[in-house]
């Protein structure tokens, strides 16, 4: 077996990320997520419509999908998304990109609202 894969979830050295449907915004956002029934907290530090790379110091458990927690405005947003692949930055810190599953409306009202800033 390739030592680049584990539990099934790619662990990336590098990864050339050209097919993104939706364009990322650059930012540094707390997040919380639950895995195996254990709470983590990390740090967004991009998102589209469908997806998210956080920046975490624990290295997940071997699943695939894990449950959301994100600051927006005056209220916590919460939702399921699918991990895509792990990558390990240093020995005490990872980053994961994960795919949003049905995210609410809410969080895609945020989305849409920090590009049309961005874009102004």
């Amino acid at each position: 077996m390739d030592s680049s894969v584990k539990c099934g979830i790619l662990i990336a050295q590098q990864l050339n990320m050209n097919r993104r449907s939706f364009d990322r915004v650059d930012m540094s956002l707390p997040v919380k997520y639950v895995c195996d029934d254990t709470l983590y907290s990390g740090t967004i530090k991009n998102l589209s419509e469908n997806g998210m790379f956080i920046k975490t110091g624990n290295f997940l458990p071997c699943i695939n999908w894990i449950e959301i927690f994100v600051p927006l405005d005056e209220e916590i947003s919460r939702f399921f998304a699918r991990i895509r692949r792990i990558e390990k930055i240093d020995d005490a810190n990872f980053s994961m990109g994960i795919e949003l599953l049905d995210p609410p409306y809410k969080y895609m009202e945020f989305v849409s609202n920090l590009k049309a800033v961005i874009k102004s």
